[in-house]
């Protein structure tokens, strides 16, 4: 065939990801299988060269041409052309004769009945010289790999049946084949032999964006029991449990998202340059101060993703405020212990074994004031001299008793 430049133009955009082509044909269960006729010539001196350095094409010709077995193949229902990759078509052109022969029939800018599809890479595909009134899509409508577009004619510049198959980014017009004397790297998901047929395989999509984080750890766990204004902080460690990769420039954070913010300023934000692959960690240490009114109070928090919302797990801050009171010099305490009240440093846990501390105590040893160590007895904190100190002025009270009873 002889072309004619395309008029149309669409606005590139710049390519994330380059998509893969099946072959842009189905291939028939039995009869004729297509063939290459023809492939896109690199020679611009006048000469012919296709992408293996062989002639397997004609001068000037931009696409890759397959033919399916001329007239008699057409006459007995053709074969389809598919979208090589998803997309949407951006246009169509049909009304044209399609029984051409001389290879300069014109109509549809030398394409004839023709498809142009969009892919989401900034490329599009042109399928030409399809059969007068077989296209199956529309301007505007999404297509998926595989899906029929129209049969294979002979419409257009064009001396028989076959298909035209073109690449183009922008006006600019792509070898979709590898070789020696082609592009550096193929289009197709497997280009096959020299003259022989790309697979007709389509690639399997990406899976589409899932941002989700999971709890792996925290510290302190439980719900402490923290002096009225007291600092304190707590941590916990993430797992990106998404397929996408957290970053400060990718509008990801931790915020607030749900109940008390605690003194905290969230969003917290990660590390200028941090970044979180999937199935990497995150560990998040925040800052608080407990409200100066007693009672129970919490706060949840979420990994943000901006514009999108918040994700995964809620890490919970529960505490409980107690006044301030005197005595004591601190709550030190161990994982699950309890200290004295009234102290510095009130960040306590409730319940456990046990921890040490000056002040009032419950599930612990500490020792009273004035008393040493000798003096107290596990889990209760009474003073054994006191018991003894009661027991030795009972006996003399009973003994005076006698001494009166014997008088009278």
């Amino acid at each position: 065939m002889r072309l004619a430049p395309l008029l149309s133009l669409f606005l590139v955009t710049t390519p994330a990801l380059a998509q893969k082509y099946r072959f842009p044909m189905e291939l028939p269960a039995s009869g004729t299988q297509p063939y290459v006729t023809a492939y896109r010539d690199h020679d611009s001196a006048g000469g012919l060269q296709d992408w293996n350095c062989g002639t397997t094409t004609y001068n000037g010709h931009k696409g890759s041409d397959f033919g399916i077995g001329s007239w008699p193949v057409m006459d007995a229902g053709s074969r389809w052309a598919v979208a090589a990759a998803d997309g949407k078509v951006s246009f169509t052109n049909d009304g044209c004769y399609d029984r051409c022969s001389t290879g300069d029939c014109g109509c549809g800018s030398g394409f004839g009945n023709y498809v142009k599809i969009d892919h989401p890479d900034g490329r599009s595909t042109y399928y030409g010289h399809l059969m007068n009134g077989s296209l199956t899509v529309s301007v505007g409508q999404e297509v998926k790999c595989g899906q029929h577009l129209g049969k294979v004619g002979s419409s257009g510049n064009s001396t028989g049946p076959h298909l035209h198959f073109e690449p183009r980014t922008g006006t600019s017009s792509e070898e979709p084949f590898s070789g020696p004397c082609g592009a550096s790297g193929s289009l197709w998901l497997s280009q096959g032999s020299y003259k022989g047929l790309p697979s007709d395989q389509c690639e399997t999509p990406p899976p589409p964006e899932k941002d989700d984080s999971t709890l792996t750890s925290e510290s302190p766990t439980g719900t402490p029991s923290v002096t009225a204004g007291a600092s304190f902080q707590k941590t916990w460690v993430l797992t990106n449990s998404g397929n996408t990769t957290w970053s400060t420039s990718g509008g990801y954070s931790l915020a607030l998202s749900g109940g008390d913010a605690l003194g905290s300023s969230p969003p917290a934000s990660l590390g200028g340059a941090e970044s979180i692959a999937p199935g990497a960690t995150k560990t998040w240490t925040l800052a608080f101060v407990a409200p100066s009114q007693p009672g129970s109070y919490s706060g949840d928090f979420r990994m943000d993703h901006s514009g999108k919302g918040a994700f995964g797990a809620t890490l919970h801050v529960d505490i409980v405020v107690s006044s301030t009171a005197s005595g004591g010099t601190g709550g030190s305490t161990s994982s699950g212990g309890v200290a004295g009240i009234g102290g510095q440093a009130g960040f306590v846990a409730i319940g456990g074994n046990g921890g040490s501390g000056s002040g009032p105590s419950a599930g612990g040893s500490t020792a009273a004031p004035g008393a040493d160590a000798s003096e107290v007895e596990a889990g209760c904190g009474c003073r054994v001299g006191g018991q003894r100190t009661s027991l030795h002025a009972l006996l003399l009270l009973a003994l005076a008793a006698g001494l009166r009873r014997r008088r009278s």
